[in-house]
C-alpha cells in the first residue's frame, strides 16, 4: 500500500470516530433531558395523590420527586428534599433494608409499619406502601404514606391505662375491694387477700358479704353508711373495726364508691380499705406520753414557744415566760409578730420572718431585745411539729449571752494584746538596730583582732535578736483565728512558696483533698521547705503525697537530701532543739496539733527526710465530689 493510499485510510478512520463520538454525545445530551422531563411528569403525577408520596432511585436511593403532601409531612422544601438520601427519613435504617429486601421478591409492599423522622427530629408513626417501577429503564421506588401518629399513640394510651389498672390493683398497699349491690365480694386485691387473712390454700373471700369482715360492734353503722352511699349521700371516710378469717381484730380506714354499668345504672361498690392499726396504737402511746412530753417542755432550761405558721402563740415554757416578761395565759391565741418578741437583728433582717425561713437542724444566732430593753445572745433553731392535726413551729432558745459576751472580751483582750505586742516588738527592734549599727561601724573602726571578736559577738547577738523578733511577728496569730478547709495545691500556687521552690522538682497530690487546719497551715509547708533547702544539702526532688484509707489520711512529705540521723528524731521537734531559732519544727507541731494532727518523721538517713502528718477522722474530705467524712470537724484543742 502506498502512502497516499495509507493517508486516506488514516483520515476515514478519523472520520468514522468522529461521527460515532458525535452521535454518542447527542445519546448522552438527550437522555438527562428525558430524564427530567419524565420526572417532571411523575412529580405531576404525584401532586394529584390524595397521601403523601416520594419517589427514588434504587441505586442511590436518593429522592428525585415527591408532593407537596410529603414535604409537609417531613416539614421540608420540596427543592431541599430532592437528592437527599431516603434513609435521612428513618428512625431505623433496618426499616428501609427490609423494604427493599421485601421488594425485590415481591411486586408491591402495603402497610408496612415504622417510624419516619421529620425535620427539627421529630419522628412519627406511619403506614408506607411501596411499588418499584421504571424511569428510562432506571431502577426506583414509589412510596406512599399514611401518618398513623395519632392512632398509635392513641393505643399506646390505652395499654398504659390497662397496665396501670392492673399494677394500681396489683401492687397497692391498701385493700381495694369490689362487691355486689347485695353487699357479695367479687373481686379483692392481694393487699385485701392478705389484710382479711387468707392465703392460696385457703377458700378466697370471693362470694363473701364484706359485712362478715366488719367487727359485730360497728356492723350497724356500717349498713347505715352504705344505706346513705346507695342514697347518693357519700360521706367520706369511716373508720371500723374489722376481723380476719381467724377472728383476730384491726382497725380499717374505708373509703367507698358507687361504680355505674354503661348505662348508668349502679352496678357494684369500690372498697378502698386501709389498715390503721398502727395509727391507732401510735395515737394511743402519744396520749399516754402527753404528760411526759409536758414535763419535759416545762423542765427544758433554755426558753421554748410553739406557735403556728401565721404567729399564733399555741404554748411556751416557763423560761420563756420569765424571758420576755409575759404570762402564759395572756399570751395564748396572740401573734408573735405583736407581742414584739422579735425585731431586727444587727443586719437589720426581720428576726421572725428569718425564723420562718429556717431548715431543720439550721441554726441562727441572733441578739434578742427584751422587754426592759436588755439584749441577750442566743441561738435559734426550729422544728415542724403536728399539734391537733395543724403544723407548728417548735422554736428552741438556746441561751448563750454569758458565753458570747466572755468571747468578745477575750477577742477583745487578745486584740489589745496583739496591739501591745507589736508596739513592743517595734520599740525592741528600734533599739537592736541601734546596737547592731554601732556594732557595724566599730568592726569597721578597730582592727584590733580580740576587740573584733567580742564585736562580732555583740552584732551577732543583735542579728539573732532581730531574727527572733521577727519569728514572732509572723507567729503571732497562731491559734487566734477558728480552723479553714485548705488545699495543699493551692497553697503552694502562692508567690512565696513558688520562689522557695525555684530549681527544686516539686511533686503534688493529684487527689483534691481539704485539710481542716490553722490559717498558719501554709508556715508548716513553708517551713518544711525551708528545712530541706537549708539542711538537705543539695535537695533536688521534693513530694508531697496523700495516703487514705478507710477513714485514715495520711499527709506525707518527701525530699532526697540527707534526711534526719537516728539520734535526732526524737529531738527535732523539741523547743529551742536546732541549728537556727530551734522554733521551725516546734511550730510546726504546735500548728498542726491546734486540729489534732500529728507529725513524726520515719525517714531513712541518707536517703532523704520522710514527714508523716495524719489527719484525724473529720479533718478531711474530698472536694469536689462534696463527699465529707463528718459534716462538721471536731472542735480545735485549746
Amino acid at each position: 500500500m502506498d502512502i497516499n493510499n495509507f493517508i486516506s485510510l488514516i483520515g476515514l478512520l478519523f472520520i468514522i470516530a468522529c461521527a460515532f463520538f458525535g452521535i454518542l454525545f447527542l445519546y448522552q445530551s438527550f437522555r438527562p433531558r428525558e430524564m427530567k422531563k419524565t420526572i417532571q411528569y411523575y412529580a405531576t403525577l404525584l401532586e394529584y395523590s390524595p397521601f403523601p408520596a416520594v419517589i427514588f432511585r434504587v441505586s442511590d436511593l436518593k429522592i428525585i420527586a415527591l408532593n407537596t403532601r410529603a414535604a409537609d409531612l417531613f416539614r421540608i422544601l420540596k427543592e431541599k428534599a430532592i437528592s437527599k438520601p431516603i434513609l435521612d427519613f428513618f428512625v431505623c435504617p433496618d426499616d428501609l433494608h427490609d423494604i427493599m429486601s421485601y421488594l425485590n421478591h415481591h411486586e408491591k409492599l402495603v402497610d408496612y409499619e415504622t417510624r419516619l423522622l421529620a425535620r427539627g427530629g421529630r419522628f412519627f408513626w406511619a403506614y408506607l406502601s411501596a411499588n418499584p417501577i421504571s424511569i428510562l429503564e432506571e431502577k426506583a421506588v414509589i412510596c406512599g404514606f399514611t401518618d398513623i401518629n395519632h392512632q398509635k399513640e392513641l393505643e399506646q394510651t390505652l395499654q398504659k391505662n390497662k397496665e396501670l389498672y392492673r399494677s394500681i390493683i396489683r401492687t397497692s398497699p391498701d385493700n381495694i375491694t369490689m362487691v355486689d349491690m347485695l353487699g357479695k365480694i367479687f373481686m379483692v386485691s392481694p393487699a385485701a387477700v392478705r389484710m382479711f387473712g387468707y392465703n392460696d390454700k385457703d377458700r378466697s373471700p370471693y362470694g363473701m358479704p364484706i359485712l362478715d369482715h366488719i367487727h359485730p360492734a360497728d356492723r350497724a353503722r356500717f349498713k347505715h353508711d352504705v344505706r346513705q352511699l346507695k342514697a347518693g349521700t357519700n360521706t367520706g371516710v369511716h373508720e371500723y373495726r374489722a376481723v380476719r378469717k381467724d377472728g383476730s381484730e384491726l382497725y380499717i380506714e374505708s373509703h367507698s364508691e358507687i361504680i355505674n354499668d354503661n348505662q348508668g345504672r349502679p352496678d357494684s361498690i369500690l372498697y378502698v380499705i386501709r389498715d390503721i392499726t398502727q395509727r391507732k396504737e401510735t395515737e394511743k402511746a402519744i396520749r399516754e406520753n402527753e404528760e411526759r412530753f409536758v414535763t419535759i417542755f416545762q423542765e427544758v432550761p433554755d426558753p421554748v414557744l410553739i406557735f403556728r405558721q401565721d404567729g399564733t402563740i399555741l404554748d411556751m415554757n416557763r423560761q420563756c415566760e420569765e424571758w420576755f416578761d409575759v404570762g402564759k395565759i395572756c399570751s395564748l391565741g396572740h401573734k408573735v409578730q405583736n407581742l414584739g418578741f422579735f425585731s431586727t437583728d444587727a443586719n437589720n433582717e426581720d428576726q421572725f420572718l428569718k425564723i420562718l425561713s429556717l431548715q431543720p437542724g439550721e441554726k441562727y444566732e441572733t441578739c434578742i431585745r427584751l422587754a426592759d430593753g436588755q439584749e441577750r445572745y442566743a441561738i435559734l433553731s426550729t422544728r415542724y411539729i403536728t399539734i391537733q392535726g395543724d403544723i407548728a413551729i417548735l422554736l428552741l432558745i438556746n441561751d448563750i449571752d454569758s458565753l458570747t459576751r466572755a468571747y468578745k472580751a477575750l477577742t477583745k483582750a487578745n486584740h489589745q494584746i496583739g496591739l501591745l505586742n507589736s508596739i513592743t516588738r517595734h520599740d525592741i527592734l528600734n533599739k537592736v538596730m541601734v546596737i547592731t549599727g554601732y556594732s557595724e561601724i566599730l568592726l569597721e573602726e578597730y582592727p584590733d583582732a580580740e576587740w573584733r571578736t567580742t564585736m562580732q559577738t555583740i552584732f551577732s547577738s543583735g542579728k539573732d535578736i532581730q531574727h527572733l523578733i521577727d519569728f514572732t511577728r509572723e507567729y503571732q496569730d497562731l491559734g487566734v483565728h477558728e480552723p479553714v478547709w485548705q488545699r495543699i495545691d493551692e497553697i503552694l500556687q502562692k508567690d512565696v512558696l513558688k520562689s522557695l521552690t525555684g530549681g527544686v522538682s516539686l511533686t503534688i497530690p493529684i487527689e483534691k483533698v481539704e485539710i481542716y487546719a490553722d490559717p498558719l497551715f501554709e508556715k508548716v509547708l513553708y517551713n518544711l521547705i525551708e528545712n530541706s533547702i537549708r539542711h538537705g544539702e543539695g535537695v533536688t526532688r521534693i513530694a508531697l503525697s496523700y495516703e487514705i484509707s478507710g477513714d485514715v489520711c495520711r499527709f506525707v512529705y518527701c525530699d532526697d537530701g540527707v534526711g534526719v540521723a537516728e539520734s535526732e528524731k526524737g529531738l527535732i521537734f523539741q523547743k529551742g532543739h536546732g541549728k537556727n531559732t530551734g522554733l521551725g519544727l516546734f511550730l510546726i507541731r504546735e500548728i498542726l496539733s491546734f486540729t489534732g494532727i500529728s507529725i513524726t518523721e520515719n525517714g531513712v538517713p541518707g536517703q532523704g527526710v520522710r514527714f508523716e502528718m495524719l489527719v484525724p477522722f473529720g479533718c478531711w474530705r474530698y472536694r469536689d465530689s462534696c463527699f465529707m467524712r463528718r459534716s462538721t470537724p471536731p472542735a480545735p484543742d485549746r
